[in-house]
């Protein structure tokens, strides 16, 4: 039976994560949130696997850059590498962040009802609690062991000014 998980606070990010994967703007596809899922299904398990400096296998982004626009998916790195065409480096920097953890009843509703609504939710709260966001990006987490289950769970990131 599925019970709707959600929860948001006030985090800490210890350390800089650096994401590498493959970035909207140089994807062909349109600058659109209709694209948003197309990417995901360009990023391929071998892309993914073959990623150099690969970090953390059991975590995979999506990084929303609100100024560019532009839309990086995938993997945790060890370190910023020259990027190989269609792919972009992106470093989250350590500090405090509003994380919006939630669930759905399967990877369709998570990713298409739930992360939009979880979004706006997590950005009222942090309105409501008199705390400022950084509009500079968004950062979606899909960890492997949450995404897999029955009712799939990630979480968001936002950053705070």
């Amino acid at each position: 039976m599925y019970n709707e998980k959600c929860n948001i606070e006030v985090i800490t990010v210890g350390g800089d994560i650096i994401v590498y994967g493959l970035n909207l703007q140089s994807s062909g596809l349109p600058i659109n949130f209709d694209s948003l899922g197309m990417m995901w299904d360009k990023y391929t398990e071998d892309m993914k696997n073959n990623t150099p400096n690969r970090a953390d296998k059991e975590t995979e982004y999506a990084v929303c850059l609100n100024k560019v626009p532009d839309y990086i998916v995938g993997v945790e790195v060890t370190e910023i590498q020259e990027a190989e065409a269609g792919f972009k480096s992106f470093k989250i920097p350590a500090g405090k962040y509003v994380k919006v953890e939630f669930n759905g009843e399967n990877h369709e509703d998570l990713v298409d009802a739930k992360l939009m609504t979880r979004q706006k939710e997590a950005k009222k709260w942090a309105k409501n609690e008199k705390i400022k966001l950084s509009n500079e990006f968004t950062v979606e987490a899909y960890p492997k062991q949450t995404v897999e289950l029955e009712h799939p769970e990630m979480y968001c990131l936002f950053p705070i000014l």
